[in-house]
């Protein structure tokens, strides 16, 4: 879920920095600039890892500021294609549900890559997987409502070029990096669906419920 990426940049010390120690002022300076920020087909940084070479700081003609050459290791949150994440359900329509892991809600599972069958439950804005059962009893609905964990495969990893200065609405529509899993697989879906209770019986679980 995590990689570690080795970049190279050129980083800016204020004045009153100067006689600070460098390697701390080096790391708040980069994770300033990159924390929480996406970039392009490599991810969304967390924080520095470690700094790997620090060049000699220059002052350049007509400014204060010194300018130091760093090479460095960045904790970059990337899944990898065909890895299986425990998420949260955050929100539902009719194309899908939006997961979040916390502090990355841009992973979609599009109504393609639910379990099957699946229907969605219009009133409630919410979908259910039809889970068949025995004896010809009514299939028991599964229901996928936010908040719940669930397990999904990671599928792709997208980027987009986004343009600055985006409004609310426009914002929400254009992400620059989106997440595509599913839950069409054994043993995806809510985790409660897979867990054995520890109840002699050893019922379903929680989450079941039938027509």
């Amino acid at each position: 879920m995590f990689v570690l990426a080795l970049l190279e940049d050129t980083v800016a010390v204020k004045p009153h920095e100067l006689g600070k120690e460098l390697g701390s002022v080096l790391r708040r300076r980069i994770n300033q600039r990159l924390s929480n920020k996406v970039v392009p087909e490599l991810g969304l940084c967390i924080c520095v890892y470690d700094l790997l070479e620090v060049g000699v700081t220059y002052i350049l003609p007509g400014e204060g500021s010194g300018h130091t050459k760093v090479k460095f290791r960045l904790v970059v949150f990337r899944p990898f294609v065909d890895e299986v994440i425990q998420a949260r359900v955050v929100s539902s329509n009719s194309h899908g549900l939006t997961l979040s892991v916390e502090f990355f809600e841009d992973i979609i599972i599009p109504a393609e890559r639910l379990p099957e069958p699946h229907v969605f439950e219009q009133s409630e804005q919410v979908w259910y997987w039809e889970y068949p059962a025995e004896d010809g009893q009514p299939p028991a609905r599964l229901y996928m409502d936010p908040g719940k964990t669930v397990r999904f495969r990671v599928v792709e990893n997208i980027f987009r070029d986004v343009k600055p200065n985006l409004t609310p609405e426009e914002a929400q529509k254009e992400k620059s990096y989106e997440i595509i899993g599913t839950m069409a697989e054994t043993g995806l879906g809510c985790v409660a669906w897979w867990s054995q209770t520890v109840e002699d019986g050893g019922e379903e679980g929680e989450d079941m419920e039938e027509e």
